[in-house]
């Protein structure tokens, strides 16, 4: 949430009438923190913080801390909502393998019930938008679309460097598949369908099939699913890395392999369309909104199609190029630019209302 608090900030940035400024409390940021010191601070410290702040509106950027809209004028206040997953859990809309339980996801889902208080919403999908209407009851004419913005890293050529060189650099076999994934281990990421179709891959493909992780590193859980496929030479688990590093990731694999089971946007699907990877992706949340078109789109678990539908781009150029130009021009759209003067309207019409 702090980079896409500055990325927002940047893109508002000259912008007539908006004067941005980000304030994070001081307290509270020490490693040594337990976790109940930090559910004090977020649920208590941090509220009677927040009423200290001035301003002429006031913009919480991560919807999980919709508790500070109980010291924040509701009336002044714009929240950025980058998905619901845990509402959805709880009112029993996403249902999967590892999900954690209804009652657990409660707390969460309660919490987020103080953004009906909030002026504005900007939802970052229409996806996220409809979750506020439906989960929340939130009105449509408070509701505003702004979909994120995808760096121009992404967008333009990855340097000097060869996608043969980054391969090399990270260990990664030169001639085989590269199946890249993008993100965290949440059981929503869905990696044991990821681990199934290189599996698939590995036993249709008539060359190598390596998987490579950009992200969160592998649990003990991922650990035993990969020893029980037998995939442990064909994983590189890279952990996490910078844009650039990235960016060059995107340009050095074949195709982004993305099966998640609910998301709010998904930058990995729509940075990977703007490096110009191939994407094979579930047909959940606000994905296909993002891919814009559906021939690649599947259900979370079918592995088979997904598999299949690897194999039909790596031995097909005239597939690959079209799915590649598709990918680059939907994600055209991305953009900070657009993403700050959606949010600055948003402000505009906020103010209106009270002014």
């Amino acid at each position: 949430m702090q980079l896409y608090t500055a990325d927002l900030l940047k893109a508002l940035e000259g912008i007539p009438g908006v004067v941005a400024q980000a304030q994070w409390p001081a307290f509270g940021q020490e490693a040594s923190v337990g976790k109940f010191r930090k559910r004090w601070i977020r649920h208590v410290e941090y509220v009677r913080w927040c009423r200290s702040l001035s301003g002429d509106l006031f913009h919480v950027t991560d919807h999980g801390n919709a508790q500070l809209l109980l010291a924040l004028p509701g009336t002044r206040t714009v929240v950025t909502c980058h998905d619901l997953y845990p509402v959805a859990v709880a009112l029993g809309h996403a249902r999967f393998a590892g999900a954690e339980g209804r009652w657990g996801m409660t707390p969460t889902a309660l919490r987020l019930q103080w953004l009906r208080k909030a002026a504005a919403i900007v939802a970052i999908s229409q996806q996220t938008l409809e979750e506020c209407r439906n989960f929340l009851g939130i009105a449509r004419d408070r509701l505003f679309l702004a979909p994120y913005g995808i760096s121009r890293i992404f967008h333009s050529p990855k340097g000097s460097e060869s996608p043969e060189s980054f391969r090399r650099r990270h260990n990664i076999p030169v001639e085989p598949l590269v199946v890249l994934h993008v993100g965290s281990n949440d059981p929503r990421k869905n990696l044991m369908t990821v681990f199934g179709v290189v599996a698939a891959l590995r036993e249709r493909c008539k060359k190598g099939v390596c998987l490579v992780k950009v992200g969160s590193p592998f649990g003990p859980l991922e650990a035993k699913a990969i020893k029980t496929l037998g995939l442990q030479e064909a994983i590189r688990d890279l952990g996490p890395l910078s844009a650039e590093e990235t960016a060059r990731a995107y340009g050095a694999c074949d195709v982004l392999l993305y099966p998640s089971f609910h998301e709010g946007f998904c930058r990995p699907v729509a940075e990977a369309m703007a490096s110009g990877t191939p994407v094979v992706a579930s047909n959940r949340g606000a994905i296909p909104e993002v891919v814009q078109h559906s021939s690649s789109l599947f259900e979370p678990e079918d592995v088979e199609g997904m598999a299949s539908r690897i194999l039909q781009i790596i031995e097909s150029d005239d597939l690959r190029d079209e799915l590649v130009q598709r990918g680059r021009l939907a994600a055209q759209k991305f953009t900070w630019e657009a993403h700050g003067a959606a949010v600055a309207e948003v402000y505009r019409t906020v103010v209106k209302r009270w002014a």
